[in-house]
């Protein structure tokens, strides 16, 4: 009787009720620690709704009017946002709510990849879950309102699908990946390779990814007269100096911070034959590292590149330990995995870098904002104070140029940037990529003295005493900069090098009253966003 009631206890019903507990109890950590995160934001949210919003009011895919330019990371993301601004879900904490839903839901699919390959071990489904629960990489980024969270529900969704027998589907979707990260093509390359058997369904299964990455160069060529998005010239070759991380380092970093995970379980897994579903996991996770070793890092915190890797290093472990058969070994290696992510719990940016201009990597409060995904967001203190000290020389219709875009940009929608850096402007992108052209170093010229910007702001790396984009180094070195520009002042910034903003000579300063009132009127504009004082 008491070795009946032990193997129903035990059934493979139980045992999948048990796992899906396990995950959904996971799940709640993940949005949990997400939400702790969720009043921290990044430049590149801005960049989005920028143009999210243009996109949804004027039916304009560009960050300037007319100006088609590709400068975001996911054209899928950008859309998405601005279908719900168009339905009135507007703001930071709308993109930050979406993009937790995803984040949410990658432990649920990463278990049903896991299921569908390893039907006879239902409690494995829960691993993956396990191993996440506690990363502070997966749940800062789930909150971010980026396109991270949802690239990483993409990659496992194509796992899923190869795990369910549908090879074809799941090729299809790796070429969709294109549509959401501009690393998608490499992706849809390895699942095509891991899933075919011979050269005839290689063929076929090319074709069938090919698609809708055909469709999306359609659209580009057609819409933004470019093969590539933007942000490959902008990023892809640019300079060493300002990045955190080179490919390499990057890479290290975040091998270091989870070897277990990253390293020895796909090793493992790779030994004992994972499988169709495993090995385009592995396939995947191989992908993301030789990303972002060849993009060279980014200057983000959390390892953003390479979010995308610890549901895909899960699955494979899940899926080797059902090879194993040793289901001791199984427990020991998920409750490692627990405490591996365990150890990076307290990392996030924390929120008095605001108003102080450092940052320490460490969590300022266990506990969520009152209101989160609600209240406005602070903006941090250097795009407030350029915004009251542009106020008075800038008015609606003029441009200028910055040597970054983001949370200024987002406040001061009716006035057109030049972007120092290139994210969202041709010619400084393809000189951040060709940085010793002297043709396109010429290009980005000329196009500062056409568009006359009635301000710029200038970051000088104090050891050289040189801007640090290349763009606006080659406008500033021209006479005709010091002849048309003049200095209105210079604070701190990125390591103490000097933020320098300069106004045309031509321009006069409006009255106090009209400068305030033009901020008022920015700030009215977007009341997701607050200043930091």
């Amino acid at each position: 009787m008491h070795e009946t009631g032990r193997r129903r206890a035990f059934s493979p019903a139980s045992q999948g009720l048990l796992a899906w507990v396990l995950v959904a109890g996971a799940t709640a950590v993940i949005v949990w620690r997400a939400l702790v995160a969720e009043r921290q934001t990044v430049d590149d949210v801005f960049i989005f709704l920028r143009y999210a919003r243009r996109l949804a009011v004027d039916h304009e895919y560009a960050f300037d009017p007319g100006v088609r330019v590709e400068g975001t990371s996911s054209v899928a993301w950008t859309v998405l946002l601005a279908v719900a601004w168009r339905l009135g879900l507007r703001g930071v904490g709308v993109a930050k709510g979406l993009s937790l839903v995803a984040g949410a839901l990658v432990p649920t699919a990463s278990a049903l990849a896991v299921r569908r390959a390893e039907p006879e071990r239902p409690l494995l489904l829960a691993v993956p879950a396990v191993a996440l629960a506690f990363d502070a990489d997966l749940a800062t980024w789930a909150s971010s309102g980026m396109d991270t969270a949802l690239w990483a529900l993409a990659c496992v969704s194509c796992v899923a699908l190869a795990a369910a027998g549908r090879e074809r589907a799941a090729v299809l979707a790796a070429g969709a990946l294109a549509w959401v990260r501009p690393e998608g093509p490499l992706f849809a390359l390895v699942a095509v390779a891991v899933l075919a058997t011979d050269r005839r369904s290689a063929a076929r299964l090319a074709m069938l990814a090919a698609i809708p990455i055909a469709a999306l160069t359609l659209l580009r060529v057609g819409y933004f007269h470019d093969v590539l998005p933007n942000t490959f010239w902008a990023k892809m070759n640019s300079p060493a100096e300002g990045r955190d991380y080179s490919g390499p380092g990057y890479l290290a970093s975040a091998l270091d911070r989870r070897p277990l995970l990253l390293v020895l379980a796909p090793l493992a897994a790779w030994r004992l034959g994972p499988g169709t579903a495993g090995r385009l996991a592995l396939g995947l996770l191989a992908a993301a590292l030789l990303f972002a070793l060849v993009a060279g890092g980014d200057w983000m915190p959390d390892r953003r590149l390479l979010v995308v890797a610890l549901p895909l290093a899960a699955i494979a472990a899940a899926i080797g330990m059902g090879k194993l058969g040793a289901p001791s070994l199984a427990v020991a290696s998920t409750v490692a995995f627990a405490l591996e992510a365990a150890l990076t719990f307290d990392h996030a940016v924390d929120q008095g870098w605001r108003t102080l201009e450092w940052v320490d990597e460490r969590v300022s409060s266990y506990r969520p904002a009152a209101r989160p995904l609600v209240d406005a967001y602070p903006l941090d203190w250097m795009p407030t104070h350029l915004l009251h000290d542009l106020a008075p020389f800038v008015a609606p219709g003029d441009v200028v140029a910055h040597v970054d875009v983001g949370e200024l940009p987002y406040v001061m929608g009716d006035v057109a940037f030049l972007d120092g850096f290139g994210l969202v402007n041709r010619s400084a992108a393809r000189l951040a990529f060709a940085p010793r052209d002297g043709g396109l170093r010429a290009a980005a010229r000329e196009e500062f003295f056409r568009l006359r910007p009635a301000a710029a702001i200038v970051v000088v790396d104090e050891r050289t005493g040189r801007p640090f984009s290349a763009a606006q180094d080659a406008a500033l070195e021209d006479p005709r900069f010091a002849a048309g520009w003049r200095e209105i002042g210079r604070v701190p910034t990125w390591g103490e090098h000097p933020c320098v903003t300069y106004v045309r000579r031509d321009v006069r300063a409006a009255p106090s009253k009209v400068g305030d009132e033009r901020v008022r009127r920015w700030l009215d504009g977007v009341p997701d966003v607050k200043p930091a004082f």
